[in-house]
């Protein structure tokens, strides 16, 4: 919470100082100051800057004049898709709304919450705040395709775009256009220009999404992946940090006897290490007798041995799984030095029968939540971890990608997935959101134009129409209100 005052007060200070500056220089430099203004189409408010220019506008112009007939069949097809989202948008805010007052009722989250379900993205409350530099970015460009929708449809449908420009409200970027007849177009065309936004959103979301999906094969000359995974950053409080442990830029290809390919085998295998015993290492019986440091076992709580002296910090006692129709060849529990067990073993098992022919399973004598963990390397090492396995999974980032070349930073494609993840979701969330019938979405006016084309020949009298859509508008707003104010209480708490 720290990092959110600290930025808060940051964008606070920020926007008071250019209110001050703009109030000053507007007293002080008066004509000059305005004329700048008024020029480079900056407004300054409290809490709010505005940029506005007609710069774009013949660029616009040319756009929405190329090829008529294709973009007829273009925001056709993005008017029959607006309309299909709207049920599907309002169903999944009912939904949602009924899941997080479920949430609020049991004070527990639900698994199955984030599924099928619009969730408000908030940084530093259930987004970090070293996202920002994804979340700005991303939110600008969706406002921007959106509003761009709306401009060359405009522009088809013989109307007028007037000029574009962009809010920052605090630090969230919001962009828009000013256009002008709209209101004056058959109602089928409305349609079109009303939709064209919600289109591009799904447009966008779809080729992020694609390009997610594309990322390992754009970038298959400069990165390797499905091998093993690569250590991105480790925490400094990590338990496998500093002298043989895990270091930036190596390859893990296996956690005990579970091979990793990905990120996802990565946490499956720690959470396999976690659910089942840890495994035993098959040794020979003169690998025992000549490695062996035991001192009298002593039966410690939980059923835990302990056959090690205090002297030997690096050594375990092992347990010998014997076979139960086969007489006891060696001691029942052995002090060995747990690295020198697991370099010399050649495989892992669980018991007796596991192990090749000559050759015994020992397994560390711990406690259910304290694992021996040997983290392999693709040169060969191993590196050893005692304890609970969480906690490499909570201190140590991977990656999927394998850089070939230095040149290349190994994150570079994490950082394109995750913009794309977030590019979708606003892109997504944007469209679902500006379908639902709400005051200032464009649902009010899609619900309003939809009366005027399905209900002229039932209800002729266009104030009867238009009395249906605002009741409508009315209920949207109610139920997307409710869902905000529940959501962002649910977040906070």
């Amino acid at each position: 919470m720290d990092e959110i005052y600290q930025f808060l007060i940051c964008v606070i200070i920020f926007h008071c100082c250019a209110f001050f500056f703009d109030t000053f220089f507007k007293t002080c430099l008066h004509l000059p100051y305005l004329s700048l203004l008024r020029n480079t189409g900056l407004q300054i408010q409290p809490f709010r800057l505005n940029w506005y220019t007609t710069a774009f506008n013949r660029l616009i112009q040319k756009w929405g004049s190329v090829r008529p007939k294709v973009l007829l069949a273009w925001f056709s097809a993005g008017s029959w898709v607006a309309i299909f989202l709207m049920p599907i948008a309002v169903v999944l805010l009912i939904r949602s709304i009924v899941l997080v007052l479920k949430d609020l009722i049991h004070e527990e989250k639900s698994v199955f919450t984030n599924i099928g379900t619009l969730q408000p993205l908030v940084p530093g409350l259930n987004i970090p705040l070293s996202d920002l530099g994804y979340y700005i970015p991303s939110l600008l460009i969706c406002t921007i395709v959106h509003e761009l929708g709306h401009a060359v449809s405009a522009i088809r449908e013989d109307g007028r775009v007037s000029g574009v420009g962009v809010v920052v409200v605090v630090c969230v970027p919001v962009a828009y256009v000013s256009l002008e007849n709209v209101e004056l177009l058959a109602s089928v065309r409305q349609l079109r220009v009303l939709c064209a936004g919600v289109w591009h959103n799904v447009l966008l979301a779809l080729i992020a999404f694609c390009t997610t999906l594309a990322v390992p094969w754009l970038l298959l000359p400069l990165y390797d992946w499905g091998s093993a995974v690569q250590i991105q950053d480790i925490q400094q409080d990590s338990p496998v940090h500093g002298i043989g442990g895990l270091v930036v830029k190596d390859l893990v290809v296996q956690v005990n006897d579970c091979p990793v390919q990905d990120v996802d085998s990565w946490q499956n295998c720690l959470v396999r290490s976690v659910r089942l015993t840890t495994p035993g290492y098959c040794l020979h019986s003169e690998f025992i007798k000549e490695h062996d440091e035991s001192v009298p076992a002593r039966h410690l709580s939980a059923g835990i041995v302990e056959c090690c002296s205090s002297n030997a910090p690096r050594h375990l006692c092992f347990e010998y799984l014997e076979s139960g129709d086969e007489p006891l060849q060696l001691p029942q529990y052995s002090c060995l030095n747990a690295r020198t067990v697991i370099e010399y073993s050649t495989s892992f098992c669980y018991k007796t029968q596991d192990c090749e022919t000559n050759l015994h399973c020992f397994r560390p004598s711990l406690e259910n939540v304290t694992k021996l963990v040997s983290i392999k390397t693709k040169s060969g090492r191993a590196v050893l971890f005692l304890g609970h396995p969480a906690e490499v999974f909570q201190t140590v980032r991977v990656s999927n990608y394998i850089n070939l070349y230095s040149l290349f930073p190994s994150s570079l494609p994490e950082r394109i997935v995750t913009f794309c993840n977030y590019l979708m979701s606003f892109s997504i969330g944007m469209a679902l959101l500006n379908i639902i019938p709400c005051f200032y979405f464009d649902g009010q006016h899609i619900i309003r134009t939809l009366m005027d084309i399905y209900l002229t020949k039932h209800i002729e009298h266009s104030s009867v129409r238009h009395a249906m859509s605002i009741c409508l508008t009315f209920l949207g707003t109610f139920i997307l209100s409710l869902y905000l104010i529940l959501a962002f209480w649910s977040t906070v708490n």
